[in-house]
């Protein structure tokens, strides 16, 4: 196998999705690399072959195979679903309108972030490593604010209640009666009507798992310091513990801390787990040491519009 990189490196760049009569027309000069990338825009399974083909010559052709590396990670972060939540006032403050993972974000191959509903959310990580890994792929995690905008947004939307309309029955509360035993990927469906994981935004777009399923990891911007660490107690006008007596956790918004509570020095988590019970909820929140991670919790990403 020749060592020589060029060839990779031309597709290095994204490629638009293709169809396969244009693959049988790359002639001898595509190798079976090539031929995957291209395959990849299309395929998850494609890049999940190539990046084993990266470990695998890695040996004997280390220049290929980071130049394959390097590819599989473009193609990963590129193939990413995001959806867009509009602006928002929360707090009184606007939020303005950001992207942000349409699932929880999961372990994609060399330790890059995958959002897509075939993957596992990746859990057992830390705070510090989660928003580590956040700033090496390009994007933040989520903050209090936007997270907050996330909830109030799914809350309006007459389509995230069991009864059909604004305050009629319960908002769906995701994985969160214990009917598995781990975080499961976006395409699994639970047995349970009401364990429904999937919330509309007032812009059509859906977005999986904010609450139920794993917790994620919250970056905060309203009572933290410059690490997203809690600083001090919650004030009693924080949009953190700012929530309407009409929302209570009985009807599935999910339960949080009050006003005075101090967790200086730990992390926000927001949205339960899939055995969290009737306490999981789109404003439910906890916190957790930032250097420990657990299985129950995940993280998600943001991008600027």
């Amino acid at each position: 196998m020749s060592n020589n990189a060029f060839s990779l490196a031309g597709l290095h760049g994204l490629h638009e999705p293709i169809h396969a009569p244009t693959m049988i027309s790359l002639g001898s000069e595509a190798g079976l690399p090539e031929r995957l990338l291209l395959a990849a825009a299309n395929d998850r399974h494609a890049l999940a072959a190539l990046a084993a083909y990266a470990v695998s010559c890695e040996t004997e052709a280390p220049l290929r195979a980071s130049a394959i590396r390097g590819a599989v990670i473009a193609r990963t972060r590129h193939n990413n679903q995001m959806v867009t939540v509009p602006d928002t006032v929360v707090g009184g403050q606007l939020v303005p309108s950001f992207r942000v993972g349409k699932y929880l974000s999961g372990f994609g191959a060399f330790g890059t972030i995958r959002i897509d509903p075939w993957s596992v959310p990746w859990t057992s990580i830390s705070y510090l490593k989660a928003k580590s890994v956040c700033a090496e792929s390009g994007m933040a995690l989520l903050t209090e604010r936007q997270a907050l905008a996330i909830a109030y947004n799914i809350l309006k939307q007459p389509v995230n209640w069991t009864g059909g309309a604004v305050g009629h029955g319960r908002l769906y509360q995701g994985l969160h009666k214990g009917l598995c035993d781990a975080p499961q990927p976006a395409n699994h469906s639970s047995s349970c009507l009401s364990e429904r994981r999937w919330h509309v935004l007032s812009n059509g777009e859906t977005i999986f798992d904010v609450s139920g399923n794993a917790y994620s990891w919250i970056f905060d911007d309203v009572q933290g310091d410059a690490n997203g660490v809690v600083a001090g107690p919650f004030s009693p006008n924080s949009p953190t513990v700012e929530r309407s007596e009409e929302w209570p956790y009985e009807i599935g918004a999910g339960d949080g801390p009050s006003a005075g509570d101090d967790f200086r020095g730990e992390a926000l988590v927001r949205g339960g787990h899939w055995f969290s019970g009737d306490v999981a909820g789109i404003f439910h929140l906890r916190t957790h040491q930032v250097e420990r991670g657990e299985p129950e919790i995940g993280f998600r990403v943001t991008a600027p519009i």
